[in-house]
């Protein structure tokens, strides 16, 4: 997980600038990492983060955010509303709808300027993206003890809304958060609200996102497991069920594409000692693949540390696709169209 002020993006950009961040912040595909300007690279194919937190960002801008991730290949954008973890941001559904729509309007403005201006300026293909931006809406399992029914019908409102694409991120985290200090809820309260917020998924046929994560030292992996059983008792949506973040082993990754489900890979799995997550990629049908970022936590190597953003998916495409490429002998360009095709059928 990034820290807060690690960010190496503003420093890099004032430099490009001339002391003016905000003229040329959104043009500059380029991140700072020990005095090392690291470029993103041309994307194997068009790119979709079907999981970003873009109310998050502790420097970043998220204008800025969404411009960048234009010029870096990305088409498609799926951000996360929950109406706890979010209250003080965006409340409800329709605050967060309004703020998600100033945000894509203003990013289509930063990038007017360099048609003008005699700068490299974006394609059409580029603007489409601000068009195809939505999110999911549910609790994530922190928030499970808090989950009432006022809660509930919140996330059922959001579905209302023509940008609201699904339901996640639910599930189950047994995890104790020292950073933040958090308590892993009880295991049976965050199986009901995660039961809950399911049934609502399948019911509706929308897709959902999972967040799963075990204890360190839990060798059986509990929260998979418990997860697992979950989705065998309610069921998995007709339109999709993604394991979001994944972190796991092959073995878990074919049992849950067994059950149906897709596996979304981020910046993690490009980590050095993330070697059996990359394998578990390598394995995966390429119909269940897809890419996200997570941002703004665990930006890929080689600039990991840095607050993350959706541009910086282009790394983890680059270095995952190319990295199975070599276990398996596939086309990496096909690798990655598969990504993209499986993301639009999830989340259009």
């Amino acid at each position: 997980m990034a820290k807060k002020g690690t960010s190496g993006q503003v420093a890099l950009v004032e430099q490009a600038a001339g002391g003016d961040p905000a003229l040329e912040r959104h043009l500059e595909l380029a991140y700072l990492k020990k005095a090392r300007a690291v470029h993103l690279p041309t994307p194997l194919a068009p790119i979709s983060d079907t999981h970003a937190h873009l109310m998050s960002f502790w420097r970043v801008d998220p204008v800025f955010a969404l411009a960048r991730a234009a010029r870096a290949g990305v088409r498609r954008l799926v951000s996360i509303w929950d109406p706890l973890a979010d209250a003080r941001t965006a409340p409800t559904a329709a605050d967060f709808h309004a703020l998600l729509e100033g945000w894509l309007a203003a990013a289509d403005d930063a990038l007017r300027p360099s048609d003008e201006g005699g700068l490299p300026g974006p394609s059409r293909g580029e603007r489409e993206l601000f068009g195809h931006v939505g999110y999911l809406a549910g609790v994530h399992p922190y928030g499970a003890p808090r989950y009432t029914d006022e809660v509930h019908g919140q996330v059922l409102e959001a579905l209302e809304d023509p940008l609201c694409l699904g339901v996640g991120e639910i599930g189950l985290d047994y995890h104790f958060d020292a950073e933040d200090d958090i308590e892993a809820a009880p295991h049976d309260v965050q199986m009901a609200c995660m039961a809950r917020q399911l049934a609502v998924a399948v019911e509706r046929e929308l897709p959902v996102e999972l967040h799963l994560r075990n204890d360190p030292a839990d060798e059986a992996r509990a929260a998979h497991a418990d997860a697992y059983r979950v989705l065998q008792e309610v069921g998995v949506p007709k339109a999709g069920c993604v394991l979001h973040c994944f972190g796991e082993d092959r073995a878990t990754m074919e049992r849950f594409v067994e059950l149906g489900c897709s596996i979304a890979f981020g910046g993690a799995a490009t980590f050095k000692g993330n070697e059996e997550v990359r394998e578990a990629f390598a394995a995966a049908p390429l119909d269940r693949i897809v890419f996200e970022t997570d941002c703004p936590y665990m930006a890929p190597e080689p600039i990991r540390g840095l607050e993350c953003e959706p541009a910086m998916i282009a790394l983890t495409q680059e270095a995952l696709c190319r990295d199975r490429a070599e276990r398996t002998g596939e086309d990496p360009v096909a690798i990655a169209r598969s990504a993209w095709e499986n993301s639009l059928r999830l989340f259009g």
